[in-house]
């Protein structure tokens, strides 16, 4: 650009620039009057700004259509090659201005097409102009709200504060002053006049000062707003919400107030008052209005002690509070600057900003008594902070409250030890069942080993097992119910093969149907799916007593049918329909409503014919309803039952081929992290690839977990830890799995920390592999896998049982020759105590690891087996530190089995004793601790 048009530019009064009139736009010059409207004290900050084009000059959000703009005028016939734009532009410290724009379309030698411009601030100006629509629109709405307002108010009428005179009044009741013409100050002084508590003249007169309002008009607030309980034209006494506002006439220039009167207690204070505050006990009822009150009701006379009634009918809120309400409050129950703070009107508001009411309780102590008043806040108007007090002395309320708390808290104790005695019945009831069962099925299993007996003999023995299996069975069914009563029994959701589990039911009833000579029917809807999420054990339990019944209750040659239906699919889960139906004896309508309680049986003889505890039903319908599902009965005497079973399940898309590569559902897992949110989520995602989950929120916790799941010989074979936990964290866990139980159990370290010093930790303390927790839900599925099929890093080679000593303290007879027998098939040599007390005589009397270990009968007379371990444990001996210690009990809860391992014991074995199960008890024990 030439020196000449550099030195013009610089001499024109205002911006001033050129720009190519192409695609790019790019300024050819600009003079330093532009460079400083958008803020920059050079042309570098001024290129860097606008990127040295005019459309980075432009606001973002204005260029399209000054853009278009800019072509529409240069091509018009009118005025052609001008245009004139408004538009905003951004300065270099970010604010806006606007801008005027008067461009002409040239050609200038050696540069083309261009655009030269002149431009001015005219930020002033148009924000003036702005403000005079606003002002304007604010006048024309101010207008229409009196008009509007004036049919159901008791006043509305526009003043003219520049002439001092009244111009319109409309309204239901107002003075006599409020007339066309008359004065201003008229109608303020009966306004004035008519408020009749005290107070409230000046905080009328306060709110609505014409400076006031005017500052409201120019900063765009709300049109102020007053309440108080006044006196009308007519005579009526009533709450009116005065609101004023002023706004100039667009056409004279006149200030205008604008003053509505509207009734306010007919609906909504008379609402408050009769519903919520007079069906109350109460002894005062106050307004409250920003820090000022008002009592409406009360009387202090009345009162009697304890009163903490205003001194005053009207004044300052707060100083009613800090005068007689907290120098009256108990300091042994409250902090009292924390009360003052609860009873604000800043608290007060905060907590009816989205409630209509609130409470505050306060003890006080007054003349060496003590008293419980409530205190009671209603919201009537929160834009003007108009608020019902209802105080109320609650001190027999709260007294009668007490005395029922204790007697519902003593209810409560009673109940939980009846359900301790319950429980303990329970145990003490399975103890001694099991105990001569043991005697019975280890006898007849011992028995049944001898290749010389006869075929008669031996078929005698097996019925002798299967009868001991069906009292088994009925134990466990009081065990059952006991579980289910006291809400320990769980469901355990995994991938299951309904054509498997439908295949595995079919097998037994056809097999008992054939030999009852009854006709079995199944039929399987061809919609229903082979795969499914949920627990199969149970839901198979719920049917296979259902169909055990049919067949129980129907002589030949009767019919028993299964049928299996899809009812419904949706969000991935479908409902299954299960319906059992048999010709058998039926039930009375009259027992039908009853055949789902527990011990119920319809009649005696019945009872006696075929057998039952009564339980099997009332089971059937609890473990239902934990399924979230439904049971319903159809029958009728001498024509048969329908059972209706419906379940809804979780929609599974594996298939029989990819199942058996891998069973995800024979994982039994334990996830420990201290993050609850993390160990639902875990549990989410197992479970969704049928996994068993268990959780421990802390290390010592998941530690007694998977101790107590060996004790009981059902080990955790996978364990998910965090890394990162307070106290004990996946470090110190996995180091004491590896200790306690070396490779038999799996370990998976989850952590937020994806780095390498975190990976050779967890290596390094014995994991078997590391997931980020982020990854988890991508990667568990094929880590799992590849986790569970990698062999163990050091399998034990078996174990000989041959030759060791074992000391067994068992005293009843019968049990000790049944477990000796046990034992010496395997070779074991065996020193027998009829209690404790010989037992740990016989110990500490024998050479330092002597015997290999010790079967401890927990209860036996002199002293108990938990007694005995832990005299055992206390030796001051090597080996009494170390010997395997197994309990050896009737009693199959868990807190028994928690007990016996807090005695010092080391595993948990249940009577009548698996043979297999107490050799491989035996086998791990004493080879670790050689």
């Amino acid at each position: 650009m030439t020196s000449a048009i550099e030195w013009i530019g610089e001499q024109i009064p205002g911006g001033f620039f050129i720009y190519r009139a192409d695609a790019g736009m790019e300024l050819l010059y600009v003079n330093s009057a532009v460079e400083k409207m958008y803020g920059c004290e050079s042309e570098e900050e001024f290129r860097q700004l606008t990127g040295y084009t005019f459309k980075g000059m432009v606001h973002p959000q204005d260029y399209e259509e000054v853009n278009h703009s800019i072509e529409e005028q240069t091509q018009s016939k009118d005025s052609p090659n001008r245009d004139h734009v408004e538009y905003r532009i951004i300065r270099k410290d970010g604010s806006i201005r606007w801008v005027d724009d008067y461009g002409h379309f040239a050609q200038f030698p050696g540069y083309g097409d261009v655009f030269y411009v002149f431009i001015s601030d005219i930020t002033e100006k148009y924000l003036a102009q702005e403000e005079s629509y606003r002002r304007a629109g604010v006048y024309t709405s101010l207008v229409e709200q009196l008009h509007t307002a004036a049919d159901t108010s008791l006043a509305v009428i526009r003043y003219n504060v520049t002439t001092g005179v009244i111009e319109e009044v409309a309204g239901s009741d107002p003075y006599e002053v409020d007339r066309v013409g008359e004065s201003i100050e008229g109608a303020k002084s009966v306004r004035l006049n008519s408020l009749l508590l005290d107070g409230d003249r000046e905080r009328f007169d306060e709110a609505f000062q014409i400076e006031r309002l005017m500052d409201r008009f120019y900063k765009g607030a709300p049109p102020a707003t007053f309440v108080a309980y006044c006196r009308r034209q007519s005579g009526r006494q009533c709450f009116v919400r005065f609101t004023r506002s002023v706004a100039h006439d667009p056409t004279s220039g006149d200030l205008i107030l604008f003053g509505i009167d509207s009734e306010y207690n007919d609906e909504k204070v008379s609402e408050v008052l009769n519903e919520k505050v007079l069906v109350q006990q109460y002894d005062m009822v106050t307004y409250i209005v920003d820090n000022n009150y008002s009592v409406v009701i009360g009387d202090a006379s009345k009162i009697g002690k304890g009163s903490i009634f205003p001194n005053r009918h009207s004044g300052i809120y707060t100083d009613y509070i800090h005068d007689q309400v907290l120098p009256a409050a108990s300091t042994g129950v409250h902090d009292i600057q924390e009360l003052e703070r609860s009873l604000s009107p800043e608290m007060i508001a905060e907590n009816l900003e989205n409630n209509e009411s609130y409470t505050i309780n306060v003890t006080c102590e007054i003349d060496g008594e003590t008293y419980y008043k409530r205190f009671t806040y209603y919201v009537i108007d929160r834009e003007t902070r108009f608020f019902l007090l209802l105080k109320s002395d609650v001190t027999d309320v709260l007294k009668q409250e007490r005395e029922q708390n204790e007697i519902l808290a003593l209810a409560l104790k009673e109940a939980e030890h009846a359900n301790i005695a319950k429980t303990s019945f329970l145990s003490s009831m399975s103890h001694e069942i099991r105990t001569p069962m043991n005697a019975i099925i280890g006898l007849n299993s011992i028995a049944l080993k001898d290749n010389t007996l006869s075929e008669q003999t031996r078929g005698y023995l097996k019925k002798i097992g299967e009868s001991a299996g069906h009292l088994l069975n009925l134990i466990n069914d009081i065990l059952d119910m006991s579980r289910i009563e006291s809400g320990r029994m769980t469901l355990h959701k995994e991938e299951f093969s309904l054509t498997d589990m439908l295949e595995q039911i079919n097998t037994m009833i056809q097999s008992q149907c054939d030999d009852k000579g009854l006709n079995f029917e199944c039929r399987i809807n061809e919609e229903v799916d082979d795969w499914y999420f949920g627990d199969d054990t149970k839901l198979k339990q719920v049917i296979i007593n259902i169909l055990s019944n049919a067949i129980k209750f129907t002589d030949a040659p009767g019919t028993v049918s299964f049928t299996v239906d899809k009812v419904a699919t949706f969000e991935h889960q479908t409902t299954l329909r299960f319906v059992i139906r048999d010709t058998g004896i039926g039930m009375d309508e009259q027992f039908l409503p009853h055949i789902f309680d527990a011990f119920t049986q319809e009649d005696a003889s019945r009872k006696n014919k075929y057998g039952s505890t009564g339980l099997g039903m009332a089971i059937t319908k609890s473990i239902v309803e934990m399924m979230n599902g439904t049971i319903d009965v159809q029958s009728k005497k001498g024509e048969g039952s329908v059972f209706t079973v419906s379940v809804t399940l979780k929609n599974c898309e594996n298939n029989k081929e990819d199942t058996k590569a891998f069973d995800f559902s024979t994982i039994k897992a334990l996830v420990v992290d201290d993050d609850e949110i993390a160990l639902e989520h875990a549990c989410i995602v197992l479970e969704d690839i049928g996994v068993s989950a268990e959780t421990a929120s802390s290390g010592d916790e998941a530690l007694l977990s998977i101790e107590i799941s060996h004790a009981k010989q059902e080990p955790y074979n996978l364990v998910l830890v965090d890394w990162k936990m307070p106290e004990r964290g996946g470090v110190d866990v996995t180091r004491e799995i590896r200790r306690r139980y070396r490779d038999e159990t799996k370990v998976i370290a989850l952590t937020a920390y994806d780095s390498e010093d975190v990976m050779d930790e967890a290596i390094s303390a014995g994991v078997d592999s590391f997931i980020p927790k982020s990854d988890f839900p991508y990667v568990i599925r094929r880590e799992l896998e590849r986790v569970m099929k990698t062999p163990s890093k050091t399998p034990r080679n078996d174990f000989v049982l041959e030759g060791c000593k074992i000391l067994l303290a068992e005293d009843m007879p019968i049990n000790a020759e049944i477990m000796k027998a046990l034992l010496s098939i395997k070779g074991i040599e065996t020193e027998h105590a009829e209690n404790g007390k010989l037992a740990l005589d016989m110990f500490c009397n024998s050479e330092q690891n002597y015997y290999d270990a010790v079967l401890m009968d927990v209860r036996m007379p002199v002293m108990d087996g938990l007694e005995t371990a832990a005299e055992i444990r206390a030796l001051n001996r090597e080996d009494a530190k170390t010997v395997p210690i197994i309990a050896l009990t009737a009693n199959a809860f868990d807190e028994d089995v928690q007990r016996s391992l807090q005695a010092g014991m080391n595993a948990h074995l249940s009577k009548p004793v698996e043979p297999e199960q107490l050799y491989n008890t035996l086998e791990d024990l004493i080879s670790s601790n050689r």
